[in-house]
């Protein structure tokens, strides 16, 4: 998966724990997010929300599954059940934003 779509995921996930403060916004050309309303932000409370989301993305930097190899045995029967069942947990385990070593 796309590492783009895989931080957009993350993101969407960590907005729905961690709702943006008023104020603030996702910028996309930055690639952060930044204080636009003072008056409905306290610079405080965007610190304390920037604060979360680095330690949300270092948190999902910091998980790596392994998934068994795919089958190295071309004349077995289960070899496609069991080659398309490791590219299912791959597809899966990234749709959540995670990394899968390769």
């Amino acid at each position: 998966m796309d590492t783009n779509k895989m931080r957009d995921i993350s993101r969407e996930q960590f907005e729905a724990r961690y709702p943006v403060p008023e104020g603030a916004c996702w910028n996309a050309e930055q690639g952060r997010y930044v204080l636009f309303h003072l008056k409905l932000c306290t610079v405080a409370k965007y610190e304390r929300f920037v604060e979360n989301w680095v330690c949300w993305q270092d948190s999902r930097e910091a998980v790596v599954v392994e998934l068994p190899p795919k089958w190295n045995d071309a004349t077995h029967s289960n070899k496609q059940a069991w080659d398309c069942g490791i590219d299912d947990a791959r597809m899966a385990i990234e749709a959540q934003g995670l990394k899968v070593a390769p």
